[in-house]
């Protein structure tokens, strides 16, 4: 049950039910603020708002997880993420217009967790939501297992087994893999994963890259050619999910 603090605030009462998590909203568009507040309200997060990049910024602390644009009437929000990586790891998912790979890329290098395109699907943008806020309560114990559908994987070295029986994977791959783990839910870079991998970023590289997660894939998936857990990010890089998770 909730019950009305003295500002109006509803709260969760302390009947053991689970506390209600905060999504700060730096977007300058009242629209897609309106927009946004409906589908995550419906969601039963609590949402604050923030106009501009500062604002945002000073609100930012008492938020659970931030919803970013990149054009801000003040400071971009590449910025704000510069800014807010000096001193805390909030989950960020930048929304943005800017549909280039080379804003993605910076934004991910920035440290946001996902980058989310406009116009966006609602039932999308939650699923990444929640990813990153599962994200969030794992990292208190970082060097446990990556529990992906029936898959657990060790971040650490990538050793991978599917409902307890170990998955064969070659170094290469377990590194791939590994790298994926570290971010579960999020999109890891090809240029990231090429130069870590062999040390460039080459067409020849990006292409061994494709044939190295078409093997994972071969490994992980029922059907490699129409994968559930290893996913493309057009242009940009791959991610490891949980489709059954995201789909709750």
């Amino acid at each position: 049950m909730y019950r009305l603090q003295s500002d109006g605030e509803a709260t969760l009462a302390s009947d053991n039910k689970p506390e209600r998590q905060r999504i700060l909203l730096i977007e300058d568009s009242v629209p897609v603020r309106a927009a946004l507040r409906v589908a995550l309200e419906a969601a039963a997060y609590l949402v604050d708002e923030a106009p501009t990049g500062r604002d945002g910024l000073a609100k930012a602390e008492a938020a659970d997880l931030l919803m970013l644009d990149l054009g801000l009437p003040d400071i971009s929000g590449f910025d704000v993420l510069e800014e807010l990586r000096k001193s805390a790891s909030t989950p960020v998912v930048v929304l943005s217009g800017q549909e280039e790979v080379e804003a993605k890329i910076r934004a991910l290098d920035l440290g946001a967790d996902d980058y989310v395109t406009k116009p966006f699907d609602a039932g999308e943008l939650l699923a990444r939501v929640r990813a990153a806020l599962r994200r969030r309560g794992e990292a208190a114990a970082p060097n446990g297992p990556v529990s992906i559908g029936p898959f657990q994987i060790d971040p650490l070295t990538g050793d991978t087994r599917r409902d307890d029986r170990p998955v064969r994977l070659s170094p290469m791959e377990a590194r791939f893999v590994k790298m994926l783990a570290q971010k579960t839910g999020q999109p890891v870079a090809t240029k990231q994963l090429t130069v870590t991998l062999w040390g460039n970023d080459s067409a020849e590289m990006r292409q061994a890259l494709r044939v190295l997660a078409r093997k994972v894939r071969c490994k992980i998936e029922k059907d490699p050619d129409e994968p559930r857990f290893l996913l493309t990010e057009p242009r940009l890089g791959y991610r490891l999910i949980d489709p059954d998770y995201a789909a709750n």
